[in-house]
């Protein structure tokens, strides 16, 4: 019995080393990361004209963005977080109509190597809450690729690009309000 607990705490100890010195060049634990990004894309909507009609289209569209992200690193290539965002849409017909947002949302990013500088895939998802006098929200999802490198001992920079989907819901009158594109995205890693 006493064998067994010794090997048993041997490979408990040997197993905690081993974790600990896989996770000595990334990132670990707490981690915050600021982004500005800009999106090119469309904006496709229904209006409805009358009960049984509708009318619609899709409109050339960008937007600007600020996001922050505070989470943790689960290992040394798994980060999970919570995110706040403002983004602006604003659509490239004649009246340039522009739709304010403030967003929520989990973000999962998974990191290539164990290693300063390595490349990284992400996906967020949440809900996306209109600025405006009339309540209205939708769901958003953003998915894609970057890169990571190290400025500091404590700091990286990101760069990314992906897919970015931000749809509208409970409009007077809009049956369907979307916004969707190509994403490019820069952030600082803390």
């Amino acid at each position: 019995m006493k064998r067994k607990l010794l090997l048993f705490g041997f490979a408990l100890v040997a197993s905690n080393l081993l974790y600990a010195q896989t996770i000595t060049k990334q990132e670990k634990g707490y981690f915050n990361l600021t982004e500005l990004g800009y999106t090119v894309g469309n904006h496709t909507y229904d209006i409805q004209v009358s009960p049984n009609r509708y009318d619609g289209g899709t409109t050339g569209a960008y937007s600007l963005s600020l996001r922050n992200i505070n989470g943790v690193f689960f290992t040394n290539k798994i980060s999970v977080g919570a995110g706040v965002g403002l983004e602006n849409y604003t659509d490239n017909d004649n009246y340039f109509t522009n739709n304010n947002f403030f967003q929520l949302f989990l973000d999962v990013r998974y990191y290539f190597k164990n290693d300063n500088n390595t490349f990284f895939a992400y996906g967020d998802a949440g809900t996306g809450l209109k600025i405006d006098d009339n309540f209205s929200k939708g769901q958003m999802f953003n998915l894609g690729g970057g890169y990571k490198f190290k400025v500091g001992s404590k700091m990286a920079m990101l760069g990314s690009l992906g897919y970015s989907d931000q749809s509208i819901k409970d409009e007077p009158s809009i049956t369907r309000n979307r916004y969707y594109g190509l994403a490019v995205k820069v952030g600082l890693l803390f």
